[in-house]
């Protein structure tokens, strides 16, 4: 039904979810209206039952050229500005793969009740031709394709023709996309259901300074049941499946559908698309996102029921939220068209969410901008800069530039390329809805279930790009516009910043997020965060390339060493789009390999990790072989890191070891024990520095001392004369004979958490006799009362460098660790140096 303006109540609510999930004992919420709204409360477009919708005349249109029942491959339908009439009963082509119907400019075709255009899954494609003002109406078409055909193509209207009406059909089991549309087009009343890839989709070559396709119109369609081939797996990393899928589109209106049941995204705008309306819809249990808006601009999505999508893909990758909605990459500009949109901006208004995995995720990949291997859409750029079109030949080398003589890599630092290069999550409004979540009703996996996003990632890895991470993040939370305000909160919703690190709803509110103003939240507002939000902890460094540890543009360098193969795997992932699958050939152990002599390292506190899921099999239990080679490529240390046996959930393996000095290079090597048939996947390898609590210079003097300060009886200073590591050290001078101490300026301390954590430093005499030390280590929770206390001595000390060592677990609640560094040892005129100083998790 169509969509209705009221005032809700609270039995509103009540009576709306109970008809979403009968049999479910919803919670009572309270309810204050403060608005109209306007979202179905019903599907607006259950076509697909709707048979007296669908069917067409029973008699021919006056002058309609009479099409017979029964194999139509001689029929001439070579008759341009005819109108055909199908009889009812079924109707089949030519006997081969290009059987098909070539549409004529101007045409019409309409189908009595009960006509059906049957492939046989021998035809490829029902319509096809690039021509003008074609109708096709009131037809079942079916079984195009022989079974696993049709990639990225569409079975009506193939060739994305210009003033294609396409209404008032059934099209079903066929493969690939069962409708293409182009220029405007107008797709209406159609039951598009259990297709091979989508439901619809599009394509035309990009064309330069331009969009591709224009004005298109998508309306009252019942869109379900579509990916029936799963070509996520067949295709690793394709993004190509779901209800339907945009492409490089300039205005298109979205209205009253009815997006159901899809195995992927319900609605997915991926590269340059610009100025949608996506209004009246109800769209519901989608494996993926249920509206998907990536590198594109100016949208309005408003008066939309969005309930119960991403299950499947919020459990599949815990790594990142499996929202309701996913804006990525994509915001308003004002140079832009809106006048379908109506504003210069996206806009997220008066929806009401039910259920899904998670909400709105606004989210910016810092690596991701024109010319960068780090955007999947290759040989597109941003509409403002020139060429829009990445010209030949392409270099598809991380971290290399696509192309080297495009301005966004030769003019990128510099005003207006610094900009204009990148897609922005901006001028983002989202407002005035409600969002539902009931814990008992969605199956919640990971930290993402629950939560709104505002984050951006990435990797600070690509030498010649004038972005960071730090400086995406600050945009896309604080400088770029993105605002939440004046929704209603039903159950105990989290809020995800910066790297995405959870904080409460009180947190996310306050300075210096100051977001949802004027919102209302009926859970715990201190759930899932911190009173004031907290910095995430620092990225784990990689010695592994990000191709070999995440396989997110190749394979890397893994390789095949005996009893298995090894392939880039888009079907599952721990995060990102990307793992690593291994199959067992042989049932005698397996192994695999990367790189000789492998990946550049340095000698310290390193932590191994990597994530693992099982595909098939029992009792696998991947082993991370790590090898520390000098220069002259002799191994110095070997280590070994083994996974319990996996399970059909992502779990992590880690561990912390101290490479040795001389270390070199880091050779990886994956083994174990499997049967022939067995597989599974691994991903988010990591071999490099463990992640430290403090910063560089507090830990060792690198350009300053860091938040080291004196406390009582001595000076504290960076020094480059003595290093154990790196070019500095810390340097400490002793004033007074009775004992001295330093201290760490930054009370409560450093950003912590529970759990187990090694902490470690190094130390030697420089002048004088001072011959201890220790580390006292202050856990802190977030009321700033202290929980515990830990001391890490040093004795003996010499004129050579020692090492102080202790496993310590932080007690539940932790929020800061505070450090003070003493001795009792020492006169005035000795001198004792520090580095290396390290709080890591050991989880």
């Amino acid at each position: 039904m169509q969509a209705i303006r009221h005032r809700h109540s609270t039995m509103f609510i009540v009576v709306l979810l109970t008809l979403l999930f009968t049999g479910t004992i919803m919670p009572s919420f309270a309810y204050d209206a403060y608005a109209d709204v306007s979202w179905p409360t019903s599907p607006p477009a259950a076509v697909c039952s709707d048979t007296s919708l669908l069917s067409g005349p029973s008699v021919a249109p006056d002058g309609a050229v009479i099409v017979p029942a029964g194999d139509n491959s001689s029929f001439d339908f070579n008759r341009p500005g005819a109108t055909f009439w199908f009889e009812s009963g079924t109707h089949t082509l030519a006997n081969d793969i290009y059987g098909q119907i070539n549409a004529k400019a101007n045409t019409t075709y309409i189908g009595a009740p009960g006509a059906i255009l049957d492939g046989r899954n021998m035809n490829l494609y029902a319509f096809t031709g690039d021509v003008p003002n074609v109708t096709i109406q009131h037809l079942t078409i079916t079984n195009f394709g022989r079974g696993n055909d049709n990639n990225n193509e569409g079975v009506v209207n193939h060739d994305a023709g210009t003033g294609w009406a396409i209404q008032y059909n059934t099209i079903f089991n066929n493969d690939g996309a069962g409708v293409f549309l182009g220029t405007d087009n107008v797709v209406r009343y159609n039951c598009l259901k259990d297709n091979g890839q989508y439901g619809f989709s599009m394509y035309k070559p990009p064309i330069e300074g331009d969009s591709a396709i224009k004005n298109i119109v998508l309306d009252h369609n019942e869109i379900a049941g579509n990916n029936t081939d799963n070509w996520e797996a067949q295709i690793p990393g394709c993004g190509c499946t779901g209800g339907g899928k945009f492409w490089d589109v300039k205005g298109a209106k979205i209205t009253n559908n009815y997006i159901h049941d899809n195995k992927g995204t319900g609605l997915w705008a991926d590269t340059n698309n610009i100025d949608f309306l996506i209004e009246g819809n109800w769209i519901d249990h989608n494996d993926g996102e249920g509206i998907w808006y990536e590198i594109s601009y100016n949208a309005t999505i408003r008066n939309n029921t969005i309930s119960r999508n991403a299950w499947a893909s919020g459990n599949n990758n815990q790594g990142s939220p499996g929202p309701a909605i996913y804006l990525s990459e994509s915001g308003g500009d004002a140079r832009l068209a809106s006048t379908v949109s109506g504003a210069p901006k996206i806009r997220i208004y008066n929806n009401s969410f039910i259920n899904n995995f998670s909400g709105v995720s606004i989210y910016e990949n810092a690596n991701r901008f024109c010319n960068s291997n780090g955007n999947t859409s290759k040989g597109y750029c941003t509409p403002f800069v020139v060429p829009t079109i990445i010209p030949d030949p392409h270099n598809y080398d991380y971290p290399n530039p696509i192309s080297d003589m495009h301005p966004c890599y030769t003019d990128i630092a510099a005003e207006p390329y610094r900009t204009d290069c990148r897609w922005h999550a901006s001028d983002i409004e989202v407002n005035n809805n409600e969002f539902h979540l009931d814990e008992n009703v969605v199956p919640c996996a990971g930290t993402y279930c629950g939560v709104q996003a505002l984050i951006a990632t990435g990797a600070d890895n690509m030498p010649w790009s004038p972005y960071t991470v730090a400086g995406v993040q600050n945009d896309v939370m604080f400088g770029n516009n993105n605002r939440f305000h004046d929704n209603q909160y039903f159950g105990n919703w989290r809020f995800a910043t910066g790297y995405g690190e959870a904080v409460s709803f009180n947190a996310w509110r306050s300075a210096p997020f100051s977001q949802d103003m004027n919102s209302t939240f009926n859970g715990d507002p201190d759930f899932g965060g911190s009173s004031g939000g907290t910095p995430p902890a620092a990225p784990a460094a990689n010695d592994l390339d990000a191709d070999t540890a995440t396989l997110e543009g190749s394979i890397g360098g893994w390789q095949n060493w005996y009893s298995a193969t090894v392939s880039q795997s888009a079907y599952e992932m721990n995060s990102g789009k990307h793992s690593l699958r291994i199959d067992v050939t042989d049932p005698w152990g397996w192994g695999v390999l990367s790189n000789w002599p492998g990946f550049s390292t340095t000698a310290g506190l390193k932590k191994l990790s990597f994530w693992g899921k099982l595909g098939s099999g029992t009792s696998i239990q991947p082993k991370m072989i790590v090898k520390w080679l000098d220069s002259n490529k002799k191994v110095l240390q070997t280590n070994e890191l083994k996974s319990p046996a996996l399970t059909t959930a992502w779990q992590q393996s880690s561990a912390l070891v101290d490479a040795p000095e001389g270390a070199s290079t880091v050779l990886v090597s994956f083994i174990g024990l499997g049967e022939p048939g067995d597989y599974f996947y691994l991903d988010d390898m990591v071999v490099g520095d463990a992640p430290n609590v403090l910063d560089a210079d507090t830990a060792g003097g690198e350009a300053s001392a860091g938040q080291w300060q004196s406390w009582y009886s001595a000076s504290v200073t960076a020094s480059t004369y003595e290093a154990h590591r790196g070019a500095g050290s810390l340097r400490v001078d002793v004033t007074d004979p009775w004992g001295w101490g330093v201290v760490a300026a930054n009370w409560p301390g450093f950003t912590s958490s529970a759990g187990n954590k090694r902490v470690s430093y190094w130390a030697k005499q420089g002048t004088g006799s001072i011959s201890e030390v220790t580390l006292r280590v202050k856990w802190f929770d977030r009321s700033q009362a202290l929980m515990q206390t830990d001391l890490i001595p040093l004795s003996g000390l010499s004129t050579n460098w020692q090492q102080a060592v202790a496993n310590i677990t932080a007690p539940n609640g932790t929020a800061n660790v505070h450090l003070e560094i003493y001795s009792p040892s020492g006169v005035s005129g000795d001198s004792l140096y520090l580095d290396e100083i390290i709080i890591a998790d050991a989880n």
